[in-house]
């Protein structure tokens, strides 16, 4: 976790300056900021607690990892 949150951060503002650099613009108004915060947060959260489910459920063997792999790839 010291390692996926960190990183799941600076791919999100990495995302955000991309955005705010191609429309030139930046999406943020008063009444976005509050609700964007909490999207991204419960997002990351999810999906760092579902990286560790299937990174524990599949932690002795191989089998069917790959298809769990593509599951993860398509929730995301």
């Amino acid at each position: 976790a010291l390692v996926d949150i960190p990183l799941f951060w600076a791919l999100l503002c990495l995302m955000f300056g991309i955005l705010v650099l191609i429309t030139h613009t930046c999406p943020l108004n008063s009444g976005t900021v509050l609700p964007m915060i909490i999207c991204i947060t419960g997002y990351g959260v999810s999906l760092v607690l579902l990286v560790y489910l299937i990174a524990f459920k599949f932690h002795r063997g191989r089998s069917n990892r790959y298809l769990w792999s593509l599951i993860f790839i398509l929730v995301s």
